[in-house]
């Protein structure tokens, strides 16, 4: 279970894959309207400069659930490892166990827990950096040159 390879597959660590899709799709969608707008002259022509500025936000908002996410995520493994910790407690003191061996497992979950946090901080900060790096690049080149995609079709 202490395995990051492991731990990425059993879920413990993966965003669920809709997120980036629906936040891609999402993007695409407002591409496409401020692509539309601007082409049909819909209250002047600037609707895909503004369509790129709604993806730089979705990029934001993006950063702030990934902020969101790690939280969630270290919180479910905090619990897990109490849980664990409480266990084995409970256990080595019913067997009498001595006071060093009770340190030495203690310690040994102690190693495992921040082995496992720092696992999902690296896995979530790169799978949401990656769609959030992406979506407000994206976004800043259409906000930025949208509009000359017209002037030069005009």
């Amino acid at each position: 279970m202490n395995d990051p390879k492991t731990l990425y597959k059993n879920q413990i660590v993966n965003i669920q894959k809709r997120q980036p899709i629906m936040a891609w799709l999402l993007s695409l969608t407002l591409l496409l309207i401020g692509y539309y707008l601007s082409e049909t002259r819909f209250l002047g022509g600037e609707w895909l400069t503004r369509s790129g500025c709604l993806i730089v936000l979705l990029g934001v908002w993006s950063s702030i659930g990934a902020i969101i996410s790690e939280r969630v995520l270290i919180k479910k493994l905090n619990i897990q490892h109490r849980i664990v910790l409480s266990r084995a407690k409970i256990k080595l003191r019913k067997i009498n166990a001595p006071k060093e061996y009770i340190d030495k497992e203690v310690g040994t979950i102690e190693d495992a827990f921040d082995d496992k946090i720092e696992v999902i901080k690296d896995n979530v900060r790169y799978q949401l950096g990656v769609l959030e790096v992406s979506l407000l690049m994206t976004g800043t080149f259409i906000w930025g040159f949208g509009d000359l995609f017209f002037k030069i079709n005009v």
